[in-house]
């Protein structure tokens, strides 16, 4: 695993939507959960930011509560508690297919029901 990236954002080959999102993490064998923050994301990958330190293993889903959209992705950096992502793969949550796990789409429905 690499420390975080030298380049500023001015230097990122695909564009970020920068912002601040409300996301979920679902990682692991066992599926662990964890909120997160999408502090800027493009079609390839996104920086999230962590209430710690934790370590993620894989498979990793990335929720974007906010468009309905979940992401497998890669650790690919860590900078503390950021990280960034690798995107491998995306899911429309809103129309689920079976590769994807349930508990992915769940959370995301119930944040949708509760907020």
């Amino acid at each position: 695993m690499t420390r975080g990236p030298d380049k500023s954002p001015s230097q990122t080959r695909v564009p970020r939507r920068r912002g601040l999102l409300s996301g979920k993490l679902v990682y692991g064998p066992t599926q662990h959960t964890l909120d997160c923050a999408i502090s800027d994301m493009s079609q390839t990958g996104a920086r999230i930011r962590l209430e710690g330190a934790l370590a993620l293993s894989d498979p990793l889903y990335l929720i974007d509560v906010t468009h309905g959209l979940a992401f497998m992705a890669k650790e690919i950096w860590r900078r503390d508690a950021e990280v960034g992502l690798s995107f491998q793969r995306y899911f429309d949550l809103r129309t689920p297919v079976p590769e994807l796990p349930s508990l992915v789409r769940r959370l995301w429905v119930e944040q949708t029901r509760s907020g």
